[in-house]
């Protein structure tokens, strides 16, 4: 059986031998800056009309028909977060919209996708549901091709499929949201929404020595992202430098201040190892606040609860990071 990853690198779309000539009032070229994302490949003979990337970003899956009274639009939905990458194609001309679907659904599952919602013409809600999906990030995209794209993508005549479809890999999933429209007397418009599931870098932004102070004073507690750790290990990363040192001066600036130092996990990994990774993360931070910063050891109490105390869910990769985390809490 062939690997799912070496499936997964490389999905290429193999329609044909030969490249169609696209309709007159299409480019001949990718729009500047396009490219294809080298987990799934364009329909042969294609051409990008329209593109975005987004290092982290949140995107609305459908996991329903077109529904006015719900909040998304959609029956059922899922927001899912990650680097998201976002292409518009017009397929070539003579192509039907069936056809670029269907090969893009077959293409998905022989590499291992799952899917999780599927819907053509009437059934998806035809124009709204194709409107839902791609009015806003034709919208986002760069160029000045947006009367195409919304000509092509936003099919009057209810000639649209999508799916919705996930891929589990070591490093972090990846969902697909394709949609395939046709309207009358023009060539398929397909819009392709790629996210790579990953934690979101959490240490780019720091918490300065007073709004410490504040938040133990206002809440009893904060969270300090900032704080960063190697992978599954107490080691200090030198990012977190800068947070260390605006913990030494609130400390230094109120002295009759003790405070708890207490390590949290994700829910991943057995429950003995993330008590045990959490409180060696704490008495790393106690222990450098001691040597370096000469706080005294009676003012600083380490502690691990491992997973016990999340702030977000533990089912996806954002979550996660967020649960990951040290936190000051007034003794």
């Amino acid at each position: 059986m062939i690997d799912i990853l070496r499936r997964f690198a490389a999905v290429l779309l193999l329609v044909g031998l030969s490249m169609p000539v696209l309709a007159a009032d299409s480019p001949s070229e990718d729009v500047k800056g396009a490219k294809d994302s080298p987990i799934i490949s364009r329909f042969r003979g294609a051409v990008i009309i329209g593109y975005q990337e987004q290092d982290y970003a949140a995107l609305i899956k459908p996991l329903g028909p077109y529904d006015e009274g719900k909040s998304s639009k959609f029956a059922n939905s899922q927001t899912v977060e990650g680097r998201v990458t976002s292409i518009a194609y017009a397929a070539p001309e003579g192509k039907s919209a069936l056809e670029v679907y269907r090969n893009y659904e077959q293409t998905l599952a022989d590499a291992g996708f799952k899917s999780s919602f599927k819907c053509e013409a009437e059934s998806c809600g035809g124009y709204n549901f194709a409107a839902t999906i791609a009015d806003p990030v034709n919208q986002a995209m760069a160029g000045d091709l947006f009367n195409l794209r919304i000509n092509l993508l936003d099919a009057t005549n209810g000639d649209v499929r999508a799916l919705t479809a996930r891929l589990d890999r070591p490093n972090g999933p990846v969902d697909v949201v394709l949609l395939v429209s046709q309207d009358s007397g023009r060539q398929p418009g397909v819009l392709l929404q790629i996210v790579e599931g990953r934690p979101m870098d959490n240490d780019q932004v720091n918490i300065d020595a007073n709004a410490m102070s504040n938040g133990l004073a206002t809440m009893g507690h904060i969270a300090l992202y900032g704080i960063q750790f190697d992978t599954e290990s107490a080691t200090l990363k030198p990012q977190s430098n800068e947070t260390l040192a605006q913990m030494a001066k609130m400390l230094a600036d109120h002295p009759s201040r003790k405070v708890y130092v207490v390590g949290h996990t994700d829910s991943t990994g057995s429950l003995k190892h993330n008590i045990d990774l959490s409180g060696a993360r704490a008495a790393s931070v106690v222990k450098i606040l001691i040597t370096k910063y000469r706080i005294t050891p009676d003012r600083l109490s380490p502690k691990g609860l491992g997973p016990f105390a999340p702030v977000a869910s533990n089912a996806d990769n954002g979550g996660r990071a967020k649960n990951r985390r040290v936190e000051l809490v007034e003794q």
